[in-house]
């Protein structure tokens, strides 16, 4: 497991990664064939530059909108057209934020487990649900993204 400082340089990596591919979303007929016909190359043209039969650039074009494609596959294929295949995971919200959200919710998930917590104000339940999250952000034990 890496330390904090690591943790911290890799989620500026993710969060950077995000900022930039917000608006990146799949072309409707895929990243495929909407190179191909960017370039103005047939699916024989692809195909022949590639080693394979036109039917395979076509199974690729659906392969790929189905979701079935392979990674080794997309990289040859843009290869082919020179372009260069990129592969990320992107979060859906900054590191911190997804973080926060769990140590929120192990903290009301422990919560219900203290049986006067009802009795206690509302105050003193939200000061310690988010006492007890700044704990678990601070702590970061093992089990942290456990969904127990």
């Amino acid at each position: 497991m890496p330390d904090f400082i690591q943790r911290r340089r890799l989620a500026r990596i993710l969060d950077r990664s995000a900022e930039q591919f917000a608006d990146c979303s799949p072309p409707e007929k895929g990243w495929i064939a909407t190179m191909r016909l960017a370039l103005g190359m047939s699916a024989e043209q692809v195909a022949r530059r590639k080693g394979v039969s036109r039917n395979a650039v076509y199974q690729a074009e659906r392969s790929e909108k189905e979701g079935s494609i392979s990674l080794k596959q997309m990289e040859s294929l843009a290869a082919v057209m020179g372009g260069t295949f990129v592969y990320a995971i992107v979060p859906n919200a900054p590191i911190e934020q997804l973080k926060y959200q769990q140590a929120f919710k192990r903290a009301e998930a422990m919560a219900a487990q203290h049986a006067s917590f009802a009795q206690w104000s509302p105050d003193e339940r939200q000061d310690w649900i988010d006492d007890t999250a700044a704990q678990q952000l601070h702590d970061m034990h093992t089990d942290f993204w456990d969904d127990s």
